[in-house]
C-alpha cells in the first residue's frame, strides 16, 4: 500500500511539474509581436532610424522580384514561384541532413539554405497571386508588384504618417 502510494505521488508530481514548465518552454521559441516587428524593420530599414519608409520597401521588393525573375522577362509565373520554393526546399532538406555533422559541409548546408531562402514578396501564395495579377494574364509584373506593395504599406502604417515602425505593429485600429 505504502509503495502504491509513493508512485502515484511521485507520478502526480512529474505530471505537475511537466505541465508546469512546459509552457515556459514553449514561449522561449514564440516570438511575440513586438519582436517579430523588430525583426522586419531591422531587416527591411536600411537608413538605420527603425522606421521603414515606402522607398526602403519598394527597393526591398524589386530586388527581390529580380530574385524570382529567373528568365529575366520582367515578369514573374507562378512556375517560378514554384521553383524557388522547391530550391528552398531541396536546401532546408540537405540542411537537416548536414545539421549532426561539423565542418565545411555543415556550413555549406547552412550557406546554401540561406541563398535558397525564398524573399519576401506579395504574391508569393496563389489566392494572393490571382489577385496582385490585375490584368489577369497568369504573371506578375514589376508594376503590379510595386502596386500591392504600396497597398501592403498604407494598410500597415496604422497612423498615417508615411513610415512604418514598431508603433504600427502594436497599434489597435
Amino acid at each position: 500500500m505504502r509503495n502504491r502510494t509513493f508512485i502515484l505521488g511521485a507520478t502526480v508530481l512529474a505530471v505537475a511539474l511537466t505541465g508546469l514548465s512546459a509552457p515556459s518552454f514553449a514561449a522561449k521559441n514564440k516570438l511575440t509581436p513586438e519582436q517579430r516587428a523588430e525583426r522586419m524593420i531591422k531587416r527591411l530599414d536600411t537608413s538605420g532610424d527603425s522606421k521603414v519608409s515606402l522607398q526602403e520597401l519598394q527597393a526591398r521588393i524589386s530586388n527581390n522580384f529580380k530574385s524570382f525573375d529567373t528568365n529575366g522577362d520582367d515578369e514573374i509565373s507562378r512556375d517560378e514561384i514554384e521553383a524557388k520554393r522547391q530550391v528552398f526546399r531541396e536546401a532546408r532538406k540537405a540542411w537537416r541532413d548536414a545539421r549532426a555533422k561539423t565542418g565545411a559541409e555543415r556550413d555549406q548546408a547552412v550557406a546554401r539554405l540561406r541563398e535558397a531562402r525564398p524573399a519576401m514578396l506579395p504574391g508569393m501564395r496563389p489566392r494572393a497571386f490571382a489577385r496582385i495579377d490585375a490584368d489577369g494574364n497568369g504573371t506578375l509584373s514589376a508594376a503590379e508588384v510595386a502596386a500591392a506593395t504600396e497597398r501592403i504599406f498604407k494598410r500597415r502604417d496604422r497612423n498615417g504618417d508615411g513610415m512604418i515602425d514598431a508603433a504600427d505593429f502594436t497599434r489597435k485600429v
